[in-house]
């Protein structure tokens, strides 16, 4: 498993794990069959252009409202 999709799946709350074998069994379970063969690209690339590891882009982020993530950054004014 990609570290952006395990990331994501943690920070989002949609498939949280201590382990990448956790999020994975998560994800087969929550993601509808017709999305599972593109599921993993939209994690990897929204892991690495918007939600970053070290400094996430919060106010960017179009599944803001979805996230679960406590330590939400966004850009100074």
């Amino acid at each position: 498993m990609d570290t952006h999709i395990f990331r994501m799946a943690n920070r989002t709350r949609f498939a949280p794990g201590k382990n990448v074998q956790e999020v994975e069994d998560r994800m087969l379970k929550v993601v509808p069959s017709e999305f599972k063969v593109d599921v993993h690209h939209w994690f990897i690339l929204h892991g690495r252009y918007t939600c970053l590891a070290r400094k996430p882009r919060c106010g960017s982020c179009i599944i803001e409202d979805l996230c679960e993530f406590k330590e939400k950054i966004y850009p100074e004014d």
